[in-house]
This record gives C-alpha cells, structure tokens and sequence, in this order.
C-alpha cells in the first residue's frame, strides 16, 4: 500500500473541499434574486437595476430569475439599510449610487450607519456618470464662470435646485459654491424632471445633475450646459469645458452605479455575480441602453476592483462633505 505523504494528504483534502463547495455554487440561484434598487422607479439607477435583473438570472442558471424591489427614502438608505441586515447567500442585492454609498454615510445621516465596504460586500462596478452645471437657456449666463461671479455678487441669496436633500446632485451643488468661496440655497425637489421644471420656470438658478437626467432638455434648448464636473470633458458634449479648466481647478465629481450585497457573501457567489453582471453589461442593447442615459458601462470590474473603488470613492466624498459642512440628521 503507497505511503501517504502529508503533501499528498493536503491535495486531497483541498480536492474534497473543491467538490463539496461546487454542489452548493451550482445550487445558486435556488429562489428567485431581489435587487433592491433605493430610488423610485424611473430614474437612470432603476433602468440599471432593471436591466441588471432582466439578465442576472438567465446568465446565472437555466431557470434563474430576479426582480427589482424599489425601496426609495432617507436619501436611498433606507433600501441600502434593507440590504444591509439581508441574509449574505446572494438573494438580496443592492444597485445603489453614490448618494447611496458616499454621500448619505459620509454625511451622518441616521439611517445611513454604515460603511461601503465594511457592512457590504463589493459585487461589481455598473458604471459611471458625468455630471453637469446647467442653468436656464434664458438666465443670461452663458459660462460656468459666469455663474461663479453671480454667486459671489450675491452670496446666500441665489438658489440650486436638486433630486433630494443627501443626495449627490446637493452635494455638487454646494460644493461648487463652496469651492468658489461663497454660498446659495438649497431647494430641494423630488427628482431629476422637477429639478429641471424649476429652472426652466425661473424658480432656481442652477443644478448640478447627471447629465443623463438634463440632456434632453439641454438637446431642446430649455436648459445651457456650462461645464461638466469630471476631470476630462465629455465625448457627447466635446466644446463644452470641465468645471476645473474653467473656474475652479480643485472641483471634480462623478457618481456612480455599484451592485453590493451584504456583508458574508461567499467569495464565489460574489464573483458569479460579476461575471455575470459584466457579461450583461457587455450586451449590446444592454449597453446603449444605459448610455442613453449617460452611463458608462464598465465591463471588466472584479469585487476586488469594487472594493478598491468604493474606498477611494467613499474617501473623496467624505472630505467633500466635511469641507462644505454637510450634516444630515
């Protein structure tokens, strides 16, 4: 009889293991997926949701399905919260944004005590979102210097309109009047087509939105793209110059649309999941569907990668937040 080494021993321990994990992955799906979605229906996070889930199933196993559930409320916490104290067997996932997973726990809001990557666990990254500063086609104010030099003629009295207190369109907001050593008020709205309403009926000056909510009224005329907020400038909206090479060198923001789960996700689910979600992100209808909205797709994240990219991101709106003293009870 062969002598058994401790060598071989340990190969055959590790072979056991593999075969005992693989009935348990190959199991999942058992049920059908719910993926939260934080916001109500109809905006660019529900389409992400909604066109994650119409696929996640099928790409998963034969007869594999999920739905939405939207759980919007407290700035999208409420539906992070939700996922938060879900059961970590890959059932209950979260499309959260950044006001999801930055701003609302950078800001100490009350139902947002958590953190990105502690009490989640990172699946995949769904894409990314350039914002823009837009006034009304009729202000008179055709740069975004422009508007800066308004708002310092008249600190405190001009008015921003965005979708929701907490939110990353407030916080764009408020940060560019911050960086430009001044202040204007905030007028909350319930969405991104009231935010554009109230500057096309003259009662807010500016907003800085998701240039997938305004590029409709931009394209029409009613509303004057100024600058965007990322580093480099738009490829839709080429003449259009970044909010740094323009006025104020130091501003740049981007928000995002992440898939987590909740904290204890098995590593190979997780990992199932991504593959799976950047193989629907690889579609092509999947694809224009989202950059209709102004979405990027990125295809290639690993939970790695999100992690990583949740940290940095979660760093970067923290001191945000502090700078402009943002305090959300």
């Amino acid at each position: 009889m062969p002598m058994i080494t401790r060598r071989r021993l340990g190969a055959g321990a590790a072979a056991i293991a593999a075969v005992l994990a693989r009935p348990a992955l190959a199991a999942y799906p058992d049920r059908p997926i719910t993926v939260v979605v934080p916001f109500a229906p109809g905006g660019a996070n529900d389409l992400a949701g909604r066109l994650l889930a119409d696929r996640l199933g099928p790409l998963l196993a034969p007869e594999g399905r999920a739905l939405v559930e939207n759980r919007p409320g407290a700035g999208s916490a409420l539906g992070a919260e939700y996922v938060r104290r879900a059961r970590p067997d890959g059932h209950t996932l979260l499309v959260g944004s950044a006001s999801t997973l930055a701003v609302a726990p950078a800001s100490g809001a009350a139902a947002a005590r958590y953190h990105p990557t502690e009490d989640f666990t990172p699946v995949t990254i769904v894409g990314t979102s350039p914002m823009g500063v837009v006034v009304p086609a009729n202000s008179g104010i055709t740069t975004v210097k422009g508007l800066v030099d308004r708002l310092r003629a008249e600190p405190g009295r001009i008015g921003y309109a965005s979708s929701g207190v907490g939110g990353v369109s407030h916080l764009g907001a408020d940060y560019l009047a911050n960086l430009a050593g001044t202040s204007a008020q905030h007028v909350p709205y319930r969405g991104g087509s009231q935010t554009a309403e109230s500057l096309i009926k003259g009662e807010t000056l500016y907003a800085v939105d998701q240039l997938g909510s305004v590029v409709g009224q931009v394209r029409d005329g009613a509303l004057r793209l100024l600058a965007v907020t990322t580093r480099a400038r738009d490829a839709n909206f080429p003449d259009v110059p970044t909010v740094a090479e323009a006025v104020l060198p130091d501003y740049e923001l981007t928000t995002w649309t992440v898939m987590v789960g909740p904290k204890g996700l098995p590593d190979d689910v997780a990992e199932a999941l991504s593959k799976a979600a950047n193989a629907a992100l690889s579609e092509p209808r999947v694809r224009e569907r989202l950059e209709s909205t102004g979405t990027t797709p990125v295809l290639d994240s690993t939970p790695a990668s999100t992690r990583a990219f949740l940290d940095r991101e979660f760093a970067l709106y923290t001191n945000i937040v502090k700078r402009i003293g943002l305090k959300l009870d």
